[in-house]
């Protein structure tokens, strides 16, 4: 077997290393976490991350026996074939061409909602009221989960967890740190990707992940608590 290793960026915060994270824990992988703390992108160079493990500057890496591969789509595309059992896309051509194409609109879009609504898992912001874009980016995130619901009759977006579910877990974790409401069938759509081991591994895995000042700093800014959601135990 195959030694998986995963740099991440913390847990708490980063996205982009949440769904990698989801999509091996979700297939049964046996793989070792590796946190790597930075301040700010901006405090360190190209050099400095490639010395932390990074390929192209950015987080996470899978390596695999050593060999790295970056890119979340690109590890999560990896587990897909390593763990054919896992099913993490949709068997039907069509379907997993859909799948993917999501997944590839997740990773090249919604700048304004990356920018505005940083990912913070615990933080809750009242009364937050998103930019024009920010709004447009989150419509757009609401319809397609609409139309993949409407399509597969859920509970998840091509009916069994997939891919696609775990890369937009990122966006919903957003839609609730800012309190953006959902329709009753996304609501019940939320609750159920909640709901996943996967999912519930994570949230108890971040609360173990370093903090990150300038994540937090940026909830106070916008009047919120970075630690509203964590239980008092883990606070203390």
């Amino acid at each position: 077997m195959s030694k998986l290793e995963l740099t991440v960026l913390s847990l708490r915060y980063s996205s982009w290393s949440m769904r990698p994270w989801l999509v091996l824990t979700h297939a049964g992988a046996i793989f070792e976490t590796k946190t790597v703390e930075l301040e700010s992108f901006e405090t360190t160079t190209l050099a400095e991350r490639r010395e932390l493990g990074s390929v192209s500057g950015l987080f996470p890496i899978l390596r695999v026996d050593g060999q790295p591969i970056h890119e979340s789509l690109a590890i999560a595309e990896y587990v897909a074939e390593a763990f054919p059992a896992a099913k993490l896309w949709p068997e039907p051509l069509l379907e997993r061409a859909g799948a993917r194409s999501i997944c590839s609109e997740m990773a090249s879009g919604f700048t304004a909602m990356r920018n505005e609504m940083a990912c913070h898992l615990f933080a809750r912001v009242p009364a937050f009221a998103p930019a024009d874009k920010t709004r447009s980016n989150i419509d757009r995130v609401l319809e397609i989960w609409t139309e993949s619901l409407d399509k597969s009759g859920g509970p998840y977006l091509f009916g069994s967890a997939s891919i696609a579910d775990f890369f937009y877990f990122p966006v919903l974790s957003r839609l609730r740190t800012y309190g953006i409401s959902l329709a009753d069938d996304l609501e019940s759509y939320a609750q159920s990707v909640e709901a996943l081991p996967a999912v519930e591994a994570l949230m108890a895995k971040a609360r173990t992940e370093p903090l990150t000042a300038v994540y937090d700093d940026y909830i106070v800014k916008l009047g919120g608590d970075p630690e509203a959601t964590l239980p008092r135990q883990v606070l203390d």
